[in-house]
């Protein structure tokens, strides 16, 4: 019999050791899923602009949209608006390169605008290009004054049908703006939940509360009201889209290296981000940092990810480059498109640094607001101000818990680093920015800033509501986190979250309408900030506008438009187009001297400008006309000969103004001046059949009556 191996016994087990205590804090948000959240944001978002809708447009909007002959274009302009300057346009309708000319290259947002304009209205855009470049030939113009007053017609009904146009896409293009920013919220929240604040650790916070939270501050923080309600700044909103969804691809690929398509939208998305502004360009340093801090990588894997990201920055400068060049060069002069022209070094770096802390009360208290910091709203400031040494401090702390922070891979160091890298952009710290601040300017940073306050004030309700540890039911290895009474902690995070939206909402909700017109806008503004040159002047020009409608009011209006204008004038004496419309109103009060006055004025600072010709100088040769007229009729036929010399000095090209100059030379024996009146009358107007009478009268009349 075969022998039997021998018997094996096994081992005793080794009892396990128990499980690791891993905190899982419950959520204390009523409503928890991604889904739930996003609706809410939409509908929040949905009512707290849904009063911009009706807005028209106010800022820039005419520059962009239009007064730019590619957008106008519709789909034929899109080729032009990819390889210019974002201003390209209404540069050239100016007459002008502009001392702001290159150095803008942010084609998404103007290529959105050129497609809604080929989709929802007309498009006149390659007609106004033709007569526009018709019209900048001065040598033509002069050679043939019919040819100019023809193509003048023209623009003026080409420029009637852009506006209805343009105005009856105001709705449309306020709905885009809108559904894109609620898009970058849920799209935001979608980044916070599932990477930023699910890789940060936190111990005693629900990562999706945080992310709820931070995206729903950030949607209705009422300093974004610039950026949702100006439909210009959609530039920002896009950027900040793009941005977000770059990071989203970014973690994404980490996951999954094998996906090449995400990767490839990734990129995409940076590409998009980069040609919708230039602030793209933080995700340089940002994308390899959020590597670093929330995936723990060493700092050399965090570069190696980021390469092709790297890449696709190269690409960008490449093309940006080719198509708009490095910008303006030289010293800009004009102290609307450089606010620190008349400072000195000092007083210009004390200023850049005290804007640092307006623009972070302006964060924590958003009020009150304004469309305009520029030339003199914000005086200069030196290093005496103590809210420049405040500022100073308060940033050196933000800068050196950033290097603390970042040291331990936390994931506050981005949020910082986020705040920290667009305002330094923006800060004309950097490089000039053509502004002293916009609250436009700081949308992005506010993001690193929200994540902060959400962070710092679900902090505080734990510590007012502290959570303890409570073990869950028997058979899981773990504890939970809750409350003494975790109805209670609910009730703090909803009251917390309500205590600050509900302000905001209501604060961006109020200020929606004052983004309806320039002229709401504007007269609204130019009390928040009373020297400012901008403010003044375009509140000067709302009046004008006002009082060409309400002739019950008329001469009210017209002196606080003068009151505004001439205080913008005073502001700032180079201000051109302060003085075209104090020249404007004094026109309309019939008081032609003082029209004279002021247009003269921004003729010195801007002789080309395009308005005298196609306007204001035939209108002012009209009324002086006039004038000479009830002049002759009181017999004061030298005081109308005067009026009318005038107005043959701003358009010489009225058949009618010469046939009148004729006539008058003629009734006090000048026969010279008479016969060189009605000769260029018939020269423009072959027809006019009284300035033949006065020639054939004039040589059958002996010469001895001709007064030389």
């Amino acid at each position: 019999m075969a022998k039997q191996p021998p018997k094996k016994y096994s081992q005793p087990k080794k009892q396990q050791a128990p499980a690791t205590v891993i905190p899982a804090v419950p959520s204390l948000s009523p409503i928890s899923s991604y889904l739930h959240q996003s609706i809410f944001i939409a509908l929040i978002g949905f009512v707290i602009y849904f009063n911009s809708f009706s807005n028209k447009y106010a800022l820039d909007d005419d520059i962009v949209m239009r007064l730019n002959d590619y957008v106008q274009e519709g789909f034929s302009g899109i080729g032009k608006i990819m390889t210019t300057d974002s201003y390209d346009s209404f540069f050239k309708s100016m007459g002008s390169s502009g001392e702001l000319s290159g150095g803008r290259y942010r084609p998404l947002s103007i290529l959105t605008f050129a497609v809604e304009q080929q989709l929802f209205g007309e498009c006149h855009g390659t007609r106004m290009l033709e007569v526009r470049d018709s019209l900048a030939n001065f040598q033509l113009m002069q050679m043939n004054p019919n040819l100019a007053n023809k193509l003048i017609a023209t623009k003026a009904g080409l420029e009637a049908q852009i506006s209805t146009s343009h105005e009856s896409l105001a709705m449309i293009r306020h709905v885009v703006s809108v559904l894109l920013y609620i898009l970058s919220a849920v799209l935001l929240l979608k980044l916070l939940r599932d990477y930023i604040f699910k890789y940060a650790n936190l111990k005693s916070i629900n990562y999706k509360d945080i992310a709820f939270f931070t995206a729903l501050i950030f949607l209705v923080h009422p300093i974004h009201t610039e950026v949702v309600a100006n439909v210009k700044s959609r530039d920002e909103i896009l950027s900040f889209l793009f941005i977000v969804l770059t990071f989203i691809y970014v973690f994404k690929y980490e996951e999954n290296k094998n996906n090449s398509k995400v990767l490839f939208l990734g990129l995409f998305f940076f590409l998009l981000a980069l040609l919708s502004k230039e602030w793209g360009v933080t995700l340089v340093a940002l994308i390899p940092m959020s590597l670093y801090i929330f995936k723990k990588y060493s700092i050399a894997q965090s570069i190696r990810s980021s390469l092709f990201y790297f890449g696709v920055a190269f690409v960008y400068m490449a093309l940006r480059y080719e198509f708009v060049g490095a910008g303006k060069q030289g010293e800009i002069t004009e102290v609307l498109n450089n606010p620190f022209v008349y400072a000195t070094a000092i007083e210009a770096k004390a200023t850049h640094i005290f804007v640092l802390i307006k623009y972070l009360g302006l964060l924590i208290f958003p009020h009150p607001l304004s469309a305009d910091y520029s030339w003199k709203t914000l005086p200069y400031n030196n290093f005496g101000d103590a809210l420049v040494w405040i500022s100073i401090l308060v940033h050196g702390a933000i800068i050196y818990y950033f290097f603390k922070l970042l040291k331990k891979k936390n994931w506050i160091a981005f949020a910082i680093a986020f705040y920290l890298s667009h305002l330094f952009l923006v800060s004309n710290l950097a490089m000039p920015i053509g502004a002293t601040m916009g609250e436009r300017l700081i949308y992005h940073s506010s993001l690193g800033f929200v994540m902060a306050l959400a962070f710092g004030l679900l902090t505080l309700l734990n510590r007012l509501i502290p959570p303890h540890p409570q073990p869950l039911p028997p058979g899981r290895g773990e504890q939970m986190l809750s409350g003494e009474g975790s109805v209670i902690r609910k009730i703090g995070f909803v009251a917390l979250l309500l205590l600050i939206s509900v302000p905001m909402s209501y604060k961006t909700i109020a200020r929606n309408p004052d983004w309806e017109t320039d002229n709401i806008l504007f007269m609204h503004d130019a009390w928040v900030v009373p020297n400012s040159v901008l403010a003044n002047g375009n509140s000067g020009k709302a009046f004008i506008e006002y009082a060409q409608k309400d002739t019950a009011q008329r001469q009210a209006l017209l002196d606080s438009a003068i009151y505004h204008l001439e205080k913008a004038v005073t502001l700032h004496p180079k201000y051109v187009n302060g003085y075209l419309n104090l020249g404007l109103a004094f026109f309309q009060k019939r008081d032609l001297d003082k029209a004279e006055y002021y247009w003269g004025f921004a003729r010195k600072y801007f002789p080309t400008h395009p308005f005298f010709r196609q306007s204001y100088d035939p209108a002012l040769a009209n009324a002086l006309v006039e004038r000479a007229k009830q002049e002759g009729q009181k017999g004061n036929v030298p005081k109308a000969i005067e009026y009318v010399a005038r107005a043959l000095r701003y358009d010489s090209t009225n058949s009618e103004t010469w046939y009148h100059y004729g006539g008058a030379n003629y009734s006090i024996g000048n026969r010279k001046e008479a016969y060189r009146g009605w000769s260029k009358c018939l020269q423009l107007n072959p027809n006019n059949t009284e300035a033949k009478k006065g020639l054939d009268i004039l040589t059958q009349q002996p010469n001895a009556n001709t007064k030389h």
